[in-house]
């Protein structure tokens, strides 16, 4: 049950993100990795999101990006 109720809210967050309709056979076969290289992150190691060359940092675009978060 908890398994499912965290997969729910994942459909959640990447419907917001992306402005589609996320059925749970669509999340469960996603090559998305919400969190890339996590298991390279230390307190001293840089961030894992970066900045972009106008120096703001990238967020969602529902509607504009929809096969992604950002």
């Amino acid at each position: 049950m908890r398994a499912m109720t965290s997969l729910v809210t994942s459909m959640g967050r990447m419907a917001a993100h992306t402005g589609q309709i996320v059925a749970l056979d669509e999340i469960m076969n996603h090559t998305h990795e919400c969190a890339p290289t996590v298991d390279q992150l230390t307190l001293d190691g840089p961030a894992p999101l970066k900045r972009g060359p106008d120096g703001k940092y990238p967020y969602p675009k529902p509607g504009i990006l929809t096969d992604r978060e950002y």
